[in-house]
């Protein structure tokens, strides 16, 4: 008898978007907690600048809480704005990038050059 053990990787983050420039993490922070325990709020900022760029993640402590939020705030005014809301979705750097390499792996039992390979 064989058993398969499958680990699913539950969303937690949603992804605001079209926010008011003015809105700040701190108002975020308030409005989203509503709905359950916040572990993150990242604004996205302009790197030179440093203002908002009108999106940002919240990462829940749970996909409940983030559902919740996304039900309760999509197609919401916050800030003078009509705000959406969606279940943030992995990049590449989290599932299926490649991995950046420098050469074999190291400890490997590979030859040395002036070895002869037989």
């Amino acid at each position: 008898m064989k058993v398969y053990l499958a680990i699913a990787s539950l969303n937690h983050t949603t992804f605001q978007h079209d926010l008011s420039y003015s809105t700040s993490e701190t108002c975020l922070q308030k409005k989203f907690s509503n709905f359950g325990q916040i572990a993150e709020v990242k604004l996205v900022k302009d790197e030179a600048t440093k203002k908002s760029k009108g999106f940002a993640f919240i990462q829940y402590d749970s996909q409940d809480a983030a559902m919740q939020a996304l039900e309760s705030m999509n197609h919401k005014y916050l800030d003078g704005r009509l705000i959406f809301v969606e279940l943030a979705k992995p990049g590449k750097s989290m599932y299926g990038g490649y991995p950046r390499t420098c050469g074999p792996p190291k400890g490997t039992n590979s030859p040395e050059k002036n070895e002869a390979v037989e």
